[in-house]
């Protein structure tokens, strides 16, 4: 079941799409502030993803469907080496940070409160989730389509709204993938969580269509893309760092 009946959806009394142009106007405004000071910084998470598929209305609502309640918060990666201007600029904006974790763990992560907002900021050059990712730091403003595509299937303990906005990005873009074959060929731990993912996308979907919240024809785009992605990552040539792991050793990290 994909956990959505379309009298959910009819009787929600959450306004998800106001909220989401709020905390995408609130992103905005941080990452402008960080720009006029040289400050490097990129959007990621669910409110990228949104910016990104805004303007497709069958994307933009897939991502939140399995938001009820709205985002929970905005997704910031930061450079290391402009991490204390950061910090600086949030408390320009009259940010409060979460005290306990910017003494334990200020040097890499951070979380910052202003009314009802939260944002969540990472002090890396790259993507250090499940696995370590380089990033296109030449993108503006959000990940690229690619990165933003790849933060969401290289998740090892994925939810339906992980792989929901899967499915929102693929409704829009139709993203090669060369980033994500050449990562995964290299990489066995990756290579796994990218393709289950793939594969658990592909299974939403079919949830989605059996429970008539959404028609098969409008998701057909998808399942093309998916497929052809999936195809494209198990035939392409593993290079020598690509070892699989023995079953129930852990292969992916902690974050």
């Amino acid at each position: 079941m994909s956990g959505i009946t379309p009298f959910d959806i009819q009787t929600r009394k959450v306004d998800v799409n106001k909220m989401f142009e709020d905390y995408l106007t609130e992103a905005r405004r941080i990452y402008d502030a960080c720009k006029k000071e040289n400050v490097r910084i990129l959007l990621y998470g669910s409110i990228g993803v949104y910016h990104k598929v805004k303007d497709n209305p069958l994307a933009s609502q897939i991502i939140q469907l399995y938001r009820r309640s709205g985002p929970q918060d905005i997704n910031f990666l930061v450079r290391n080496e402009d991490r204390d201007k950061f910090k600086q600029i949030m408390y320009s904006l009259e940010y409060t940070p979460y005290f306990h974790l910017e003494k334990t763990m200020g040097d890499v992560a951070g979380m910052f409160f202003k009314e009802e907002k939260v944002v969540k900021v990472y002090y890396f050059n790259e993507m250090r989730f499940s696995h370590i990712i380089p990033v296109d730091w030449n993108s503006e403003f959000t990940f690229s389509e690619e990165d933003l595509l790849l933060s969401k299937l290289q998740i090892h303990f994925t939810l339906d709204k992980h792989l929901s906005d899967v499915i929102a990005l693929l409704l829009k873009f139709n993203v090669e993938g060369n980033k994500i074959v050449e990562l995964t060929s290299s990489d066995w731990g990756l290579w796994k969580d990218v393709t289950d993912n793939l594969l658990k996308a592909r299974d939403l979907i079919g949830r989605l269509i059996a429970d008539e919240v959404k028609e098969r024809e409008e998701l057909a785009p998808v399942i093309s893309r998916l497929v052809k992605l999936h195809g494209r990552i198990m035939n392409y040539p593993k290079k020598l760092s690509w070892k699989p792991i023995p079953e129930g050793e852990k292969y992916w990290r902690d974050f």
